[in-house]
């Protein structure tokens, strides 16, 4: 049986160096390509782009499409100026993801976002973010949400919604999980719906109730799945999804 093709959105990064000053660099970190093999996938990177034609070239050559984690959105993105407590941003990269998953979507082809990937998905149709979680309402506390711990290990635990998308594919609703991010989602788009928030009321997943796969969450389910079957079962769930697709 022929293994569905997962296309992967890169992560950007400016290297300086004397030869070769302000060099552009898109890459993927190896968990998220081992993840898809060890689950019945097929990884493929999708460079960085503004040219439609070559995403619409993108679209056309995969089954599924896996947004990765990396450098927070530009807030203007979503309508708002950026606030002193602001990571770094790459707008074209922003430009790109937003062009691909709405290209993506329109195939009928499914998406899973990963940490950045669950935020760019959520502005993509509409939502915002906060963009520090000390910006969250005065008086909600916060548990800590950048562990200092190895990634494969859980940090704090997640409630999934029993009903979801995300519990099917998981198999449970009470999980432990990573934890590797600044930033939380505050308005949830027209469309979507959180299915899973920790004990602190973060948003730690949402997928589309309007019809077709998108689905996010907020942890590092790559960084687990190696020794967690749950995570690697939700891998396993959306290839087998990008497949049936076809």
């Amino acid at each position: 049986m022929t293994k569905p093709i997962i296309g992967v959105a890169p992560g950007t990064l400016a290297v300086d160096s004397q030869m070769f000053p302000g060099r552009q660099r898109d890459y993927v970190n190896r968990v998220y390509l081992q993840s898809i093999t060890d689950n019945g996938g097929i990884p493929l990177m999708l460079p960085v782009t503004t040219t439609l034609a070559t995403i619409d070239r993108y679209v056309g050559l995969i089954d599924g499409l896996l947004l990765c984690g990396g450098q927070d959105v530009d807030p203007l993105k979503y309508g708002e100026e950026p606030l002193e407590k602001l990571g770094g941003i790459d707008p074209q990269r922003d430009t790109y993801e937003l062009a691909l998953i709405k290209a993506v979507h329109a195939a009928h082809k499914p998406i899973f976002g990963i940490c950045r990937g669950l935020q760019i998905l959520n502005v993509c149709y509409g939502g915002t973010i906060y963009q520090d979680l000390t910006y969250m309402p005065t008086g909600q506390g916060t548990i800590k949400h950048l562990q200092a711990q190895l990634p494969a290990y859980g940090m704090h635990h997640v409630q999934v919604t029993p009903s979801s998308t995300l519990a099917d594919f998981l198999g449970e609703t009470a999980l432990t999980v990573n934890s590797f991010h600044h930033q939380t989602l505050h308005k949830i788009a027209p469309g979507f719906k959180a299915v899973a928030t920790a004990p602190d009321g973060v948003i730690e997943a949402i997928e589309a109730t309007n019809g077709g796969l998108q689905l996010a969450v907020q942890w590092h389910p790559e960084e687990m799945q190696a020794v967690n079957p749950v995570m690697a079962r939700l891998f396993a769930k959306f290839i087998a999804v990008s497949h049936n697709e076809d």
